[in-house]
């Protein structure tokens, strides 16, 4: 592939990952919010948690098949996909809220209808989806011969 058709082929790439992004973060974010907000469920790490781990499979089912389109076995990249994720998440998401809103004290909300989404929850995700291109594309799918 010459070098026109590969960075169309990355901006392309890139913009389809950003899609999964976006839909991964409400996915993430929605369930927090309806774990936290409707259900009350009264921990907000367990909340977390667990938006962090659907998020994760929904992420991992559209970056193999849309974004990255990876025809690797998949034990032992969707066990990398996981790991990558995870760690990314609880460092910058889950560790920014901690670090927010037990050590700072810093809780701003919005409301949207009559639910209140935390800000932090936020700020990490920005974090979270820029760390998580860089480790799929370069630890889970780099597929050697797919720009090939």
């Amino acid at each position: 592939m010459d070098k026109t058709g590969l960075e169309k082929f990355r901006q392309h790439e890139f913009i389809l990952y950003i899609v999964s992004g976006i839909i991964v973060t409400l996915v993430n974010w929605l369930t927090y919010t309806l774990l936290t907000s409707i259900l009350d469920l009264g921990s907000w790490r367990i909340a977390n948690v667990l938006s962090i781990s659907l998020s994760i499979i929904v992420a991992y089912v559209l970056n193999r098949k849309f974004v990255f389109q990876s025809k690797q076995n998949i034990f032992p990249e969707i066990m990398n996909f996981f790991l990558s994720r995870f760690l990314v998440s609880l460092v910058f998401e889950h560790g920014i809220m901690e670090f927010l809103l037990t050590l700072v004290k810093f809780d701003p909300k919005i409301t949207i209808y009559k639910y209140e989404f935390q800000v932090v929850k936020a700020i990490g995700s920005v974090f979270v989806v820029l760390a998580n291109y860089i480790a799929g594309k370069y630890f889970v799918f780099n597929n050697k011969n797919k720009a090939e």
